[in-house]
């Protein structure tokens, strides 16, 4: 007969199994979560020594990654992994090397193009190592800084902007920074945003040095030098050409409209974004809406910059004419409403009529009537000039035609004759030409 403990434990015991089961499986999912599948099979094959791990920045465009390893066991893979600081997607590459217990592999990371990075880009990286008896073995990851090697940077403050530039008298800069201090506070106050979050800026001095740090532009937009520079908010820098208060004024307000919409909104329309950021500029004094509407695209393409150098300049005088409409006509407070409303992921259409009561349509009927502000000069079309303008030019032209035709004409019939008759032909003290040749070559210089 069984105790009543026992028939209690045999009755409660596949429950009591299930349950053991259940709790084990879920401890070992999470211990594989939390552990990369390259160091659970670390264990498997020889221990793997790290000779040397280097990297050098080759600005501008290439990071050369530099790895000796060697272990017991025939090395047969490595695996560079990386990705930008702040980034959760892992990239990876195959280094070149030739397998055996000792190798090196290298590896040139492009930087331009397509793989672009800015300056001040951090990178993470580390090696997967695998040997020929399965073996898995992972370095440490490191961080290392894209920067330009060229110049010796120097570092100044300006409020939470931390600027760095090269080969500028410090007066210069200090009398730059006081100016942008202040602007800046006034930037913060606007959008209510707290200033603890710092922003790096790099300054160059000569537009051939910063077309490196510069992302790929046509030619015609690089020789006609249309932009000063460039902000990446999502990493909280700028690259600007020239110590222009203007300029990191600019560049600094793309960065903090980022920061206070922190990311909410997937795409912020080109129109907002730089209109914000050139109406904040020290001395703005935008265009009327009534004296540009005629001269512009629609807003509703306006949602990011392309086109001429002429498109781009037009582009911009606009976005800042229609900020400056939404922040003098409609206040200060319902503009950082419309950023509230962007922030909380809403289209740009849907906050305004959240905040305004119209759309981009309305906005653009609404603007281009506007009066407020600088009056446009008016575009003038040049005519075609008329052909009589340049009759002079012509005429000389006809001239100098006639004139070698008969020199030609003169030659080539001399050369005939000569082949006629070589012994025919006047002298030289018959022909005056030939005479004045001959003359010619016995004069001294």
């Amino acid at each position: 007969m069984f105790s009543t403990f026992t028939r209690w434990l045999l009755q409660r015991l596949p429950r009591t199994g299930l349950f053991l089961t259940l709790g084990l499986v879920a401890a070992l999912a999470v211990i594989a979560l939390q552990s990369p599948p390259e160091a659970l099979a670390q264990d498997s094959g020889g221990e793997v020594t790290v000779v040397k791990d280097r990297w050098v920045v080759r600005f501008p465009g290439l990071i050369a990654f530099d790895l000796t390893a060697q272990s017991q066991q025939r090395i047969v893979e490595v695996r560079l992994r990386y990705r930008t600081v702040g980034n959760r997607v892992w990239s990876y590459a195959y280094p070149a090397f030739e397998s055996g217990q000792r190798v090196t592999a290298t590896f040139n990371l492009s930087a331009v193009g397509g793989d672009f990075l800015p300056l001040g880009a951090q990178l993470e990286y580390y090696y997967v190592i695998r040997d020929d008896q399965g073996g898995v073995y992972e370095t440490p990851a490191k961080t290392l800084e894209y920067t330009d090697t060229r110049f010796q940077w120097q570092q100044a403050q300006a409020g939470p902007l931390i600027l760095m530039y090269h080969d500028i008298p410090r007066s210069k800069v200090a009398e730059v920074t006081g100016q942008v201090e202040v602007e800046l506070r006034r930037l913060a106050s606007m959008l209510r945003l707290d200033t603890s979050r710092p922003i790096k800026g790099i300054i160059y001095n000569e537009r051939s040095a910063a077309i490196g740090a510069f992302p790929h532009q046509s030619r015609t937009i690089t020789d006609q030098h249309v932009f000063e520079g460039f902000a990446f908010p999502e990493r909280g820098l700028f690259v600007g050409l020239g110590m222009s208060p203007r300029l990191i004024v600019h560049e600094s307000a793309h960065v903090m409209l980022h920061q206070t919409l922190r990311g909410g909104v997937a795409r912020m329309p080109a129109w907002l974004d730089e209109g914000f950021a050139s109406y904040m500029e020290p001395g703005a004094n935008p265009y009327s809406g009534q004296s540009l509407s005629a001269m512009s695209v629609p807003l509703t393409s306006m949602t990011a910059v392309h086109g001429t150098p002429r498109d781009i300049r037009d582009f911009y005088l606009k976005a800042e004419s229609v900020v400056a409409y939404l922040i003098e006509e409609h206040g200060e407070d319902r503009f950082r409403s419309l950023l509230d409303r962007l922030r909380e992921g809403r289209a740009v259409d849907e906050g305004l009529r959240l905040t305004y009561g119209f759309d981009v349509a309305g906005l653009e009927e609404l603007w281009s009537a506007d009066s407020r502000g600088r009056r446009a000069p008016a575009r003038v079309s040049s005519p075609r000039p008329s052909p009589f303008i340049y009759f002079d030019v012509w005429l000389i032209g006809l001239l100098a035609l006639v004139a070698l035709t008969s020199v030609l004409l003169r030659y080539t019939v001399g050369r005939f004759r000569s082949k006629l008759d070589p012994e025919e032909g006047l002298q030289p003290w018959e022909d005056p030409d030939v005479l004045d040749r001959e003359r010619d070559r016995d004069d001294p210089f």
